[in-house]
């Protein structure tokens, strides 16, 4: 039987925070009584995750045979489920309000065109937490896009957007099967923009909710430079038109980086 919602967690050196995170998943979604499976991969890290799996009903465990990265992490858990709907999460994330996946899923199955929804992170007690997601429209977010690069204000209305946070979004599986999933060229970082602006070159629509809060903990596994400098070089070349105008556009971007327009 297939389940409405296959939430999928990638462990990496992150076992503490995955315990947290999976203890208020599990509360969050028992409550809503929506259908589910839950599935953790360990990426190669070396900590057993069996005994979490063995704790909660639908909640199943493995480990990889090395370090896939973050999409491809998520696109071996997505081919173990055949649910209507991912939910991909950061082990370093804890659901703090009532009725988080209901509400997401909500956002999904209200309107036809959407297939991405992602709620507003905070950090400590409730400080928005800057870049869990990207602007769409205006100049600066068109200049920032332009460049390869994402701009980002706090906002309390819900709207269309660039692209949302992978620490935790909400997908189709329809549209993210049809993608063929994370493009796992990107080992670490900005496979979600990747994501995204692939869904809606295709004609999708991501959503950001800000009405849905979701606690997120951030740098756990992340603070690569490597990884960071290797995606940017990755996304600029698959998305950006060569040449001077984008690294203009990128040099602006980062001169108004406090500038809001």
């Amino acid at each position: 039987m297939t389940s409405t919602l296959a939430v999928q967690i990638v462990n990496y050196h992150t076992r503490t925070h995955l315990e947290r995170c999976l203890e208020t998943v599990v509360a969050d979604l028992t409550a809503s009584g929506i259908d589910h499976v839950i599935g953790l991969l360990d990426n190669a890290s070396g900590e057993p995750l069996d005994d979490l799996a063995r704790r909660y009903p639908h909640v199943s465990a493995s480990s990889a045979e090395r370090n896939l990265g973050f999409g491809a992490g998520h696109n071996r858990l997505a081919a173990e489920s055949d649910s209507r709907y991912l939910w991909i999460l950061n082990p370093d994330v804890e659901i703090i309000e009532p009725d988080t996946a209901a509400r997401l899923l909500a956002v999904l199955q209200g309107d036809p065109q959407v297939r991405v929804a992602g709620p507003r992170l905070v950090i400590g007690a409730g400080t928005a937490q800057p870049y869990d997601h990207g602007r769409l429209t205006g100049p600066r977010a068109r200049l920032a896009l332009r460049g390869g690069h994402s701009y980002w204000r706090a906002t309390s209305a819900r709207r269309r957007v660039a692209w949302v946070s992978g620490a935790t979004m909400m997908i189709e599986r329809t549209a993210f099967d049809a993608l063929g999933g994370f493009d796992e060229g990107f080992f670490l970082y900005k496979e979600e923009e990747d994501l995204c602006a692939r869904l809606r070159a295709g004609g999708g629509v991501v959503l950001y909710e800000p009405a849905v809060s979701v606690r997120h903990v951030g740098s756990v596994v992340a603070g690569q430079p490597r990884w960071a400098a290797e995606s940017e070089r990755y996304f600029i070349a698959k998305h950006c038109r060569p040449g001077n105008a984008q690294r203009l556009s990128a040099a602006a971007h980062h001169v108004l980086a406090y500038v809001h327009l």
